[in-house]
């Protein structure tokens, strides 16, 4: 895996990304494109509650060991991250 590529957060999401391929490797007419209901960037909330980005700069093995960890669990790389530090937030209580 290399730093682009995108890690479907779950089964169901990588299914549907292969069926977008599949209908890509088909022919896919523009039309049909433009009429896909298109939703921009990420969701404002986590659950219930309004979440604010918080950036961190993590090394290449950190990055690899986060997308095995996220791969394994069928989880996108922020829940992964949402988890670990709810865990050590739990500890530090």
């Amino acid at each position: 895996m290399n730093d682009n590529e995108y890690v479907p957060a779950t089964p169901e999401e990588a299914a549907h990304f292969e069926a977008l391929a599949d209908r890509f490797e088909q022919g896919w007419a523009l039309e049909e494109l433009q009429a896909m209901p298109m939703r921009r960037g990420r969701p404002l909330e986590v659950g219930s509650e309004r979440a604010e980005t918080v950036t961190v700069r993590l090394t290449p093995r950190q990055r690899r060991l986060l997308d095995a960890i996220a791969r394994a669990r069928h989880q996108s790389r922020s829940q992964v991250i949402r988890d670990a530090v709810d865990r050590e937030l739990t500890l530090a209580g």
